[in-house]
């Protein structure tokens, strides 16, 4: 009897747990499984799991402690978030903005023999969900919603400094039953090429078309990452059109603006032609001859010795700090205690803080992840993609986003659950 990988849907949605099985081996023959996918940018990813056969010679990824491999203890989705690039020696960002399909392909191993394969799809969207290109006025973006229902609650995502827009993300929640729009800001054709003086009545023109839509039942939600969560607090604070907030890694200041993909003196945001204040970086020598040391022998790099130097002075930080207690509906905010980007965790704590002092009634939730970095969560990390912590940025050098592979997979899965169940809760309707 030959062995056999058996996986309970070739096709399925992303977020769905898949059960990966082999049959037809001997009593404790040794079977490794592995799993290999390319991103965007056509780097390959890859991991492996090695097994024993039970007494019926089967094995149950779902169920069983991998003998070896590249992730080590029990876990369904273990192949496809410990995936790791092949050509970097430490690991590299995997790169997934659009809703198209991943294809992960699953070999099977016995005694160093390929005996059987299998190939995946994993879809964010599939026959029930339509897509729409948007162009109007000055808006562009992607727009998704269910084709059986005519009305839904409404989601604006909201993409982080890498710009452009979060496709796969709009389209999984659409899924969901939500009508969504991957709203980008920058960065793409007909839009700003830096963040730099990004006009905040930008958002509000796309809500109040997100509004009108035929498709959308008036309210509106928003979603944002890093930089896309300090757009959407502050538009939180500044109008009064959405029904919850969800923010990821979000700051709590104003920060500075980017140019060609670096922090630079020149405005991010501006409101009525104005430019909103923003913290100013400040660098202590001993910092920069840090990062570079760690450049020069590899090693990877993290920028949260900056922050520490730049939010030194409290005093004047609070002149860019977002006031998020004008905030008067729920928001939902998610950190990882191992950020290494800029200091989440601490952001967020010190957000709860003036919420609390306050002693607002909001249904504010706070969700803390010990082993996450900087990508934890929807709309950037799914459970079932390679989980996130190091970027090779050129030059040989590696920056690091924090968290370990398993810490910000399990953060991506608990938080996925309780984004779902945040905004069900405050969008109650009998058009859900």
């Amino acid at each position: 009897m030959t062995a056999k990988l058996q996986v309970s849907s070739i096709h399925s949605y992303i977020d769905e747990e898949l059960a990966i099985k082999v049959t037809g081996c001997k009593k404790s023959e040794e079977v490794t499984i592995y799993a290999s996918a390319y991103d965007e940018k056509q780097k390959k990813f890859s991991s492996y799991a090695s097994f024993i056969a039970n007494k019926e010679g089967i094995v149950n990824v779902s169920s069983q402690q991998p003998i070896a491999g590249s992730y080590s203890e029990t876990d369904a989705s273990g192949l496809f978030w410990s995936m790791k690039h092949v050509d970097s020696s430490l690991d590299d960002y995997f790169e997934k903005s659009s809703a198209d399909k991943i294809s992960i392909n699953l070999d099977l191993q016995v005694e160093g023999k390929k005996v059987d394969a299998v190939t995946i799809n994993r879809y964010f969207y599939m026959d029930n969900i339509i897509k729409e290109n948007i162009e109007h006025e000055r808006l562009s973006g992607s727009l998704f919603y269910p084709k059986q229902k005519r009305e839904n609650p409404a989601v604006l995502i909201l993409g982080g400094s890498d710009g452009g827009m979060q496709e796969h993300a709009a389209a999984l929640l659409a899924s969901k039953g939500y009508t969504t729009f991957a709203l980008p800001y920058f960065g793409v054709e007909g839009l700003p090429k830096n963040l730099e003086n990004i006009s905040l009545e930008y958002f509000q023109e796309a809500t109040s078309w997100l509004k009108a839509h035929p498709h959308v039942n008036g309210d509106i939600n928003l979603i944002g990452h890093s930089r896309g969560g300090e757009i959407a607090l502050l538009l939180g604070t500044l109008f009064d059109d959405y029904q919850s907030i969800v923010v990821s890694a979000p700051s709590a200041y104003v920060t500075p603006g980017m140019k060609n993909g670096v922090f630079a003196s020149v405005p991010s945001w501006m409101i009525k032609q104005q430019a909103l204040t923003y913290v100013e970086f400040k660098f202590r020598f001993r910092t920069i001859s840090s990062m570079l040391k760690n450049w020069m022998m590899k090693r990877p790099i993290s920028y949260l010795s900056i922050w520490d130097d730049t939010l030194k002075n409290q005093e004047e930080a609070e002149k860019s700090r977002i006031p998020v207690e004008n905030i008067r509906i729920p928001v939902l905010f998610i950190a990882g205690k191992d950020d290494q980007l800029w200091p989440s965790s601490h952001y967020v704590k010190l957000m709860e803080k003036k919420f609390k002092s306050i002693k607002t009634t909001q249904r504010n939730h706070y969700l803390y992840y010990k082993n996450a970095g900087h990508f934890l969560s929807f709309p950037y990390s799914f459970v079932n993609l390679p989980a996130n912590v190091f970027m090779n940025i050129g030059g040989k050098m590696i920056m690091t986003f924090g968290g370990t592979k398993q810490g910000n997979a399990e953060a991506a899965k608990d938080s996925w659950r309780q984004i779902l169940t945040f905004l069900e809760k405050n969008n109650k309707s009998d058009k859900m």
